[in-house]
């Protein structure tokens, strides 16, 4: 039996930054030359069937890890291990069922789905995701469980595990069914069962195979993920000892603590889905209302895309297309959230242990220090978005020029969503932890609303069509977090330091991006590389950040502290005046 891991807020979270920044990596590794592979067209398809992946992922990888979490952290501090290990045997049960209704549900009702977002051409792609949900749901129990005993390393390991499959057979995958597809072509003049005229209509034509290749690497990333926890948990077990459980009250019976599973994993699970709302609404609107567009007034509406849109591309096809290029500004946008994910899991159980016995001392420090931290990242992140949008999508994909230049100006928008999507998960986190879980709920569908009404009633204008869904996904996720802040002051007492926690990061993070693009500028005059003037120019934002930060000493000495052998650093931050 292995010893048993626990790290407090900040070193569990540097263990899932670590453990989220290589997954990304390895995810631009795998992304970037599938976007360039598939372009817009292929890219289309790829994500109608991931974007309905994303919210199924949040929930098995955010949302009922928290419920499992939360129980365990819960009787953590209160010494019921007999309760822990009997909670682990429920939520394995009950998310193994949930998973196989999940798994039916995809397979059944995929051509409905297609249908719905007007992308027929997906369905291979989703019917390939549909085991996703089965094995997502398998590692929920396991990473909640560990997450709750505050060890971030199988939560970790697993995604890592989970990426470099990805990568290998999602990458693999697509190249073979392109080179099957095209091959088909030269020798018989058909591509999967379809007759085809010219070799780009055959690249057209094999797509949905290619799109669905790289979704059969999602899906068998998330068995091996699944089957890397159940190995683990098999071989090291959880670290509780024979004498804590001799020592431990009766535990309460099972269909007890079901119930409670039960009760705070529903409205959990719905609050997950707040990092992907946006995506989930986008999915099922822009392109239906784009064709409402195209059909009111196509010369207006294809006058934003003069030089842009592939010659000879049918007008059917226009929609898709599009949706393929906003979510290469989707990609970037998404990388900070998936960072600041991770403090609202390390959170909670720290604030949960906290809140249980209600030392509002170490829930104020916690909830500070996450907010803070969140923002320290999320901030500079967003602005320097907005000021470098353009660079950034040429810089990653310079094989589509088009497909960038479509999508710049709405990463730049999305750059200041960055700063509210950021923020929504952990405070969304510390509200579950304090048992507030369904006011997470609430917020998410008065956010979604709004989001809904902004895309239908401006995507289908001509004029702005696809390029106002990111101004709905800031007004969603304003709404979110400022509701979300006026709650968690309530229902703690707890008053946020303003200062250390939005406004010293607002300020640093403004200097950021407003070096960074001046530096563009400047550089772009005396070097020939765009990719070296843009790499240059972010590291000096950084540089200028990382110095404005400590001037200002945006950053607290308790959260030096939880870092490991952050009592060092602190003493030599503060000889120096550097910390508040």
């Amino acid at each position: 039996m292995a010893q048993r891991t626990k790290q407090n807020f900040l070193h569990g979270a540097l263990i899932l930054v670590v453990g989220t920044i290589i997954v990304k990596i390895i995810g631009a590794v795998y992304k970037i030359p599938i976007t360039n592979l598939l372009g817009g067209t292929g890219f289309g398809y790829f994500n109608t069937a991931y974007n309905l992946f994303n919210p199924i992922y949040a929930l098995a990888v955010a949302g009922l890890p928290v419920a499992v979490a939360r129980m365990v952290s819960e009787n953590m501090a209160k010494k019921r291990y007999r309760d822990i290990r009997r909670i682990m045997g429920i939520s394995s049960s009950l998310f193994f069922v949930t998973g196989s209704i999940g798994l039916i549900i995809m397979l059944l009702g995929s051509n409905l789905f297609v249908k719905m977002v007007g992308n027929q051409e997906a369905l291979i792609s989703v019917l390939v995701m549909a085991p996703s949900v089965f094995f997502c749901c398998i590692m929920s129990a396991y990473r909640g469980y560990y997450e709750g005993m505050r060890n971030m390393y199988p939560t970790a390991i697993s995604q890592i595990i989970e990426a470099i499959a990805k990568l290998v057979f999602g990458v693999a995958l697509a190249y073979l069914m392109i080179h099957i597809g095209l091959n088909q072509y030269e020798t018989t003049k058909m591509v999967f069962g379809k007759a085809v005229s010219s070799l780009e209509e055959a690249k057209q034509a094999v797509l949905p195979y290619a799109s669905a290749g790289a979704i059969g690497g999602v899906t068998l990333s998330t068995f091996v993920g699944a089957l890397y926890l159940w190995i683990r948990h098999r071989i090291r077990g959880d670290g509780i000892s024979k004498e804590e459980m001799r020592a431990s009250p009766a535990p309460r019976s099972s269909k007890a603590l079901t119930r409670q599973l039960i009760r705070i994993a529903i409205p959990v699970c719905l609050g997950a889905l707040v990092l992907n709302l946006t995506s989930l609404i986008d999915l099922t609107t822009l392109m239906n209302r784009m064709q409402t567009a195209m059909g009111r007034n196509s010369a207006e509406f294809l006058k934003m895309y003069q030089g842009l849109i592939p010659a000879g591309m049918e007008q059917s096809r226009i929609p898709n297309y599009l949706y393929g290029s906003y979510n290469a500004a989707l990609t970037i946008f998404n990388l900070v959230p998936a960072i600041t994910t991770t403090f609202g899991v390390s959170a909670l159980p720290n604030v949960a242990s906290a809140w249980a016995v209600r030392n509002l001392q170490a829930t104020k420090r916690n909830v500070e220090s996450v907010l803070r931290v969140t923002s320290l990242i999320a901030v500079p992140a967003g602005l320097a978005l907005f000021a470098l949008s353009g660079p950034i999508l040429n810089l990653l994909f310079p094989s589509r020029p088009q497909e960038a230049a479509i999508a710049a100006p709405m990463l730049q928008v999305l750059g200041i969503a960055v700063i509210f999507v950021s923020m929504a998960t952990p405070i969304n986190s510390i509200l579950q932890a304090i048992g507030q879980e369904k006011l997470p709920v609430r917020f998410m569908l008065v956010g979604g609303s709004l989001k809904l009404i902004i895309n239908f009633i401006f995507v289908a204008i001509p004029s702005i069509n696809i390029h106002s869904a990111p101004y709905g996904t800031v007004v969603c996720y304003a709404f979110i977090v400022v509701a979300a802040l006026i709650a968690l002051s309530k229902s703690t007492g707890i008053r946020i330091n303003f200062l250390s926690v939005f406004i010293k990061p607002l300020v640093a993070g403004g200097l950021c991006a407003a070096s960074a693009w001046v530096s563009h500028s400047l550089l772009g005059k005396v070097i020939g590389s765009p990719s070296i003037v843009t790499v240059l120019a972010i590291l000096i934002g950084v540089c200028v950040y990382a110095l404005a930060i400590l001037l200002i000493r945006g950053i607290a000495r308790d959260d030096v502290v939880m870092l490991p052998k952050g009592e060092k650093i602190a003493k030599i931050l503060e000889k120096r005046g550097l910390i508040g």
